[in-house]
């Protein structure tokens, strides 16, 4: 629901609602671009957004759960990416310091008459 978010406010929204049933942390950024900048980045923008607030320590463990759940959701964005579209993609990353889910919600497309909604979800221990 995190990364179906349309702006700060319903963001914002969803946090406190997260919060409100014992989920505390979580966060939403967003990652854009060619599939092969798109590659690049979302794990780097995952691992800082992560990092960043909180939501996981520093800790090899924890990073290879989020790791995994991102590669997981990964999946569901990119099915039979042919070529190189471009992806606009906003990602929610939600733990309970057990498990962590990052869920994706955007676009793909080979042309700008071409988009396609598309979304994943990965959810691994930590």
């Amino acid at each position: 629901m995190l990364a179906m978010t349309d702006d700060r406010e319903e963001e914002e929204s969803i946090k406190e609602w997260l919060a409100s049933i014992g989920y505390k942390k979580a966060v939403a950024t967003e990652v854009s671009g060619p599939l092969a900048d798109f590659k690049q980045k979302v794990m780097k923008n995952a691992v800082a957004a992560a990092l960043h607030t909180g939501i996981i320590e520093n800790d090899p463990r924890k990073l290879h759960g989020l790791v995994h759940a991102v590669l997981e959701a990964t999946q569901g964005i990119l099915i039979a990416a042919l070529a190189n579209p471009s992806i606009k993609v906003k990602m929610g990353i939600v733990t309970d310091d057990k498990w962590v889910a990052v869920g994706m919600f955007g676009v793909t497309a080979l042309h700008v008459c071409t988009n396609h909604e598309r979304a994943g979800l990965g959810v691994m221990h930590l």
